[in-house]
């Protein structure tokens, strides 16, 4: 029964991370500027969304002009959770998505705000796939006399080096997100 409930929390949160994991992917690229439509994104007003005052967590309303657009081209966007009590009137590059309402900061401090999701997702995702690949029970105890790891104990550890990567990234980049400096 402990093995069946954890397979099955184990494919829920595999899941779980799988769209975190396609949807920052997503937000990454359109940081990154890999697809989208370039402009400027001006703050009219944030606002804290957390009424406990003990975390804050900001959305901004504002308008998105392409680039070579005029006043009259401006939409209106709601951004939601951009991590930042940004001051009225301030600008910044930005990029919008296929959806008119997606638009992701550009630049170094988009792409750090985006990235460390990505690798929290690597994360998740590799410790789910270690534990699922790494031998148990008999195959693990026969494996430990033998000299030569088995195919797959070599798999299960090659998965264990995303770990080993991505997590020193997700936690850099958080930081970098966190200390970016607000104008």
């Amino acid at each position: 029964m402990k093995r069946v409930l954890g397979w099955v929390c184990g494919v829920a949160l595999a899941l779980v991370g799988t769209f975190w994991f396609v949807t920052a992917t997503a937000d990454l690229a359109l940081s990154a500027g890999i697809y989208g439509t370039a402009g400027t994104y001006r703050v009219e007003r944030c606002y804290d969304t957390d009424l406990s005052g003990k975390n804050s967590e900001y959305d901004c309303h504002g308008s998105f002009t392409p680039d070579g657009g005029t006043a009259a081209d401006a939409e209106y966007v709601r951004l939601e959770s951009t991590g930042h009590d940004y001051p009225d009137g301030y600008e910044f590059d930005a990029r919008q998505g296929i959806e008119p309402d997606t638009v992701q900061r550009v630049g170094f401090w988009g792409v750090v705000g985006e990235l460390w999701q990505v690798a929290v997702c690597v994360v998740i995702l590799a410790v789910l796939a270690y534990q699922a690949i790494k031998p148990r029970g008999q195959a693990a105890r026969r494996e430990s006399h033998r000299r030569e790891p088995s195919r797959r104990q070599k798999v299960a550890d090659r998965v264990g080096y995303a770990v080993v990567v991505a997590l020193p990234v997700a936690v850099l980049s958080w930081i970098a997100m966190v200390a970016e400096p607000t104008p």
